[in-house]
Order: structure tokens, then sequence, then C-alpha cells
């Protein structure tokens, strides 16, 4: 099993950093994805928004795991009532 990909190893803090850098560029427009001269076509990142945001956020959780801190909930049950026709 590589360094990498032991979730013990991995300093969720620093990657929560690196993909928020990563975010703030797809967002500002400062990252290209993609570039056209005549024929010839670059593409330089495949990541979506989406795709960033969730690692990001999954980043986020586990740092604040490591550090000791409780994160905070992300999913809340639904009260609903049922009512009579």
């Amino acid at each position: 099993m590589a360094d990498d990909a032991d979730p013990l190893k991995i300093d969720w803090c620093a990657r929560a950093v690196k993909l928020r850098r990563v975010e703030e560029a797809l967002l500002s427009g400062e990252m290209v994805t993609e570039a056209r001269f005549g024929e010839d076509m670059s593409r330089y990142a495949n990541a979506s928004l989406a795709e960033v945001q969730r690692a990001l956020n999954e980043a986020i959780r586990n740092c604040q795991i490591a550090r000791g801190e409780k994160p905070a909930r992300t999913r809340y049950a639904i009260s609903g009532r049922m009512r009579p026709y």
C-alpha cells in the first residue's frame, strides 16, 4: 500500500488548503481547463467544480476530525406529520 493511499498519513488540512486554491482558481476563471491554438488543443485539468468542492468538503471534515474537533452534521432528518384527508 502506498503512503499516499493510507488515510492516516494524509495531511488533510494541507490538502484542504490546496483544494481551496484550486476551487478559487476555477471560480475566478484563472484555471484554464482547455486551450485551442488552431487545430491543436491542450487540456490542463479535467476536474469539474462539483468534484473539487466535494473533495474540499471531505478534506475539511477529515481535517476537523484530525484536530479533535467535532465536524458539523451534513444531513438532518426531515420531520413531517401525516394529516388525514
